[in-house]
């Protein structure tokens, strides 16, 4: 994933007192950065709707296999397995 920086303090509030689309997009970052992984059994590729860049772990799998990324595409489609 990657590194998620803050936005510059001048681009936080806009000037009616509005969060800027700046900080707005980095709040989702944080957001989406620390929820938990999505769990299921099987594979998630046209099983599990996600957004781009969730987890997923198959609680079916051997150990140290089974964990999938969500790379691209909407719906159900895009995930990787990356262990």
């Amino acid at each position: 994933m990657n590194e998620i920086l803050p936005p510059v303090i001048n681009d936080i509030i806009v000037e009616n007192g509005v969060p800027s689309v700046a900080f707005y997009i980095w709040i989702q970052q944080i957001t989406q950065a620390i929820q938990a992984p999505l769990t299921g059994s099987g594979t998630p590729q046209s099983n599990v709707i996600a957004t781009v860049g969730r987890w997923y772990v198959d609680t079916n799998a051997s150990a140290g296999t089974g964990i999938y990324f969500k790379e691209s595409g909407e719906g159900n489609t895009g995930w990787v397995l990356r262990s």
